[in-house]
């Protein structure tokens, strides 16, 4: 168990590093899928992603079928190369994208830091084989100090 945190730990932090090495030069808010083939996906006909838009811009979606992680790196970046990775919440429902997601992207961005606003999927029976969510219940699991 403790090896297989200590690996999910080394592979973030490798992310990370990969992420800042190769979009440091790259233009802000750039947005890249997370995969290629969606493991275990099902394709639904009228599953289709509901962005709620004001003044052209997302401020909520629902129905989330394709994963994307968009990068907002600041004008001036702080010598420290610190990065966060942003989870918008939407009550298992939405993603509040703009309001918990590309607003808090700005303020970091306000501090030189990086920001990755992440859009994720919420498991539901129309678009997955399997619904278990890894992360979510590892991180309910206490960690050994």
């Amino acid at each position: 168990m403790k090896t297989t945190r200590t690996q999910f730990s080394r592979g973030i932090t490798l992310s990370f590093l990969l992420f800042s090495g190769l979009f440091s030069m790259s233009a802000q808010n750039q947005v890249i899928p997370l995969w290629d083939k969606i493991p275990d996906e099902v394709k639904a006909a009228n599953y289709k992603e509901k962005p709620e838009l004001k003044d052209g811009k997302v401020q909520s979606t629902s129905q989330v079928s394709v994963p994307t992680l968009s990068i907002f790196i600041p004008k001036e970046t702080k010598p420290n190369q610190t990065a966060v990775v942003i989870c918008p919440g939407g009550g298992y429902t939405h993603l509040a994208f703009d309001k918990e997601g590309t607003k808090v992207a700005e303020w970091f961005n306000s501090l030189g830091i990086t920001a990755f606003v992440l859009k994720y999927r919420m498991p539901t029976d129309l678009t997955m084989k399997n619904k278990n969510v890894g992360l979510c219940k590892m991180l309910r699991k206490p960690f050994a100090t």
